[in-house]
């Protein structure tokens, strides 16, 4: 039913988008379909929402076109499965504050290897890394507070393990330190 509604892809024009918005609006009020809750925005920029028929296992997201983006309508592939980065900051502005604690978790994973890290060379702000996790080949990028609003951005952004992007030939990689090369005392062997 979902698949129906329209092609999975960006919506070509106007008239294209606003057929598919007639048809799943005559779904939803015929309550073959319903809202549930979305989990893991596919982007930080545009609004998005997941329906799936009732009663049904498949979810299709929605992201509402933003000029100069074009929108989306597709198959969700893990809808059970929430944002890795979200969790560890549910927000998208952390104050000073809540931006050294989120630095230290992220500093803490990328200790450990449960995420990457490369440093965003490209941004006019320094300071300014990315972030991501491979199992669920998510990237967040977070830049610094603003001096004026206090405030940071963490935002999720489209680069992926799978399509290639992550991190990319214009991004290296910050490799951890590692406990292989530890120095010993005299004496020690």
């Amino acid at each position: 039913m979902l698949k129906k509604l329209h092609p999975e892809g960006e919506f070509e024009s106007l008239d294209d988008l606003r057929e598919f918005e007639h048809r799943l609006a005559r779904a939803l009020e015929k309550g073959s379909i319903e809202r549930v809750p979305v989990k893991k925005r596919r982007s930080s920029i545009s609004p998005e929402e997941w329906y799936r028929v009732k009663g049904g296992d498949d979810v299709y997201r929605y992201v509402v076109p933003d000029y100069p983006l074009r929108g989306y309508w597709g198959r969700v592939e893990k809808p059970e499965e929430g944002s890795y980065f979200q969790q560890l900051y549910a927000g998208d502005a952390p104050s000073r504050e809540e931006y050294a604690e989120l630095t230290a978790k992220l500093a803490e994973k990328w200790r450990e290897g449960e995420v990457e890290r490369a440093e965003d060379t490209h941004s006019k702000v320094a300071g300014t890394y990315l972030f991501h996790h491979r199992p669920s080949d998510e990237t967040f990028e977070l830049f610094p507070p603003n001096r004026t609003t206090g405030r940071g951005i963490w935002e999720k952004v489209f680069r992926s393990n799978k399509d290639g992007s992550w991190p990319g030939q214009d991004l290296s990689l910050d490799v951890p330190p590692t406990s292989r090369f530890t120095i010993k005392s005299k004496g020690e062997p």
